[in-house]
């Protein structure tokens, strides 16, 4: 069994960068309630990678990267607080939106793992240039690895409109895992149920 994540570096860097302590709080309390429904569903589905969007970051990249650490963390089984996070082992690509800045947000994150079948930035770069419905735009961070990603793309109300963005986004990130053969859905060609396909990303 995993020992259960202790330090925070995301966390504490959003801290760092002048967040409050409750925002940063309620982004993180938020990945870790989310990282426990992944975990669920792949453990009745078999789901390997998931995309979904935040409600608690509001299109600030740190309170997302803590999120996204609350989701992969690893639950201290002794503590008497509700279970959190636990998705660790499931890649994911999250979303936050700020109609007001007209910015979108993202994380990709793989874990080690599934390095051979999946790359985060690769994954972030076909977000950013999907041609679906007007396109998202932005590029990954010069900061981001192939096994964590970042992205702030900005509407430029010239090439790139925020509502299209936003419609875009979850599309595009799906669309290129169903390219991989890493989501499997009502579309796909395999019989039998799949709880994955009636999930909600």
């Amino acid at each position: 069994m995993a020992e259960p994540t202790k330090t925070f570096p995301k966390k504490e860097a959003a801290l760092a960068a002048g967040l409050s302590e409750k925002v940063v709080a309620k982004a993180f309390k938020e990945g870790g309630k989310k990282g426990v429904e992944i975990e669920g569903a792949a453990d009745t589905s078999g789901l390997t990678c998931f995309c979904t969007r935040m409600q608690s970051s509001d299109g600030n990249i740190k309170l997302l990267e803590a999120a996204m650490e609350g989701m992969n963390a690893v639950p201290d089984p002794e503590d008497p607080e509700e279970r959190k996070g636990c998705s660790g082992h499931i890649a994911k690509l999250i979303i936050s939106e700020n109609e007001k800045a007209g910015a979108i947000a993202m994380v990709a994150y793989v874990p080690e793992d599934m390095k051979d079948k999946l790359n985060a930035i690769e994954w972030m770069k076909s977000v950013c240039e999907t041609d679906l419905g007007g396109g998202v735009g932005g590029a990954p961070d010069d900061s981001s690895t192939d096994v964590w990603a970042t992205c702030t793309a900005v509407e430029d109300k010239e090439n790139f409109f925020f509502l299209k963005m936003k419609d875009n986004t979850l599309s595009a990130a799906i669309g290129y895992l169903r390219e991989k053969g890493l989501f499997q859905d009502d579309e796909s060609d395999d019989e039998g149920d799949n709880a994955a396909a009636d999930f909600e990303w």
